[in-house]
């Protein structure tokens, strides 16, 4: 059963104060209504007071498991250090600033205990909807994705820098990530498809959150995405 499944579920966070309570108390509030109860570990880089906060949270919750850095080292960075510290099986990356796509960790963990190595949230498959995703990165995206579609000669897939991500967490683990910016979504996907692992893609929606602001800048992160993806494809053909 689904609900049996021991996973863990990884969260990156960064300047989070005006809203870590309100997600992580609906994050444990929607994870008990569809009779979840994973291992919760959350990275944070935070300087202001999101980590004390998440502190306070913790006596609440006691499957909730913090790590403070107190240096940004990179959400790359954050998801590596959580998928070491995670003790489940499965590991789902999630992020903070959508607390309602809980939802869609059934159908992540129903294929991954059908013998799925990587299970990729898609925003790109024909059912999904997107609410107010910035033009920009849809290009950028669009960009990014197809140019990967035809220099890895891979098109069943859709959304190859997604970081919600679930996976058995051995077979990440012997990918030996070194990311430790947003390229991380990118850098799983591309190792494990020259691993030859078995992935599948389940469609999300993607909604503009509601409080604070995205870590994402095309700016800072593209040329990370471009070194990323070069830098795969010289050696997978190998």
């Amino acid at each position: 059963m689904v609900n049996m499944v021991k996973f863990t579920v990884v969260i990156p966070t960064y300047r989070e104060k005006e809203h870590i309570k309100t997600t992580i108390t609906k994050i444990y509030s929607n994870l008990s209504k569809l009779n979840l109860n994973p291992e919760i570990i959350i990275v944070d880089d935070s300087k202001d007071e999101t980590y004390s906060i998440l502190r306070k949270l913790q006596k609440k919750y006691q499957s909730l498991n913090l790590f403070h850095r107190s240096n940004k080292c990179g959400v790359g960075s954050a998801i590596r250090l959580g998928i070491a510290k995670a003790k489940g099986k499965y590991v789902i990356v999630f992020m903070s600033d959508a607390p309602d796509d809980t939802k869609y960790f059934p159908a992540i963990l129903r294929k991954l205990e059908s013998g799925y190595d990587l299970v990729q949230t898609s925003r790109f498959l024909k059912e999904c909807r997107m609410v107010g995703y910035p033009f920009t990165k849809k290009v950028f995206n669009w960009l990014c994705n197809n140019f990967i579609k035809i220099a890895f000669l891979e098109f069943r897939l859709k959304d190859f820098s997604s970081l919600f991500k679930g996976f058995n967490r051995e077979k990440i683990i012997a990918l030996n990530l070194n990311a430790n910016e947003f390229d991380i979504g990118l850098e799983i996907a591309l190792k494990s498809m020259r691993k030859g692992y078995s992935i599948a893609e389940v469609p999300v929606n993607w909604i503009e959150r509601e409080r604070g602001e995205s870590k994402l800048f095309l700016s800072r992160v593209a040329m990370h995405y471009v070194k990323r993806v070069f830098g795969i494809w010289l050696y997978y053909w190998k």
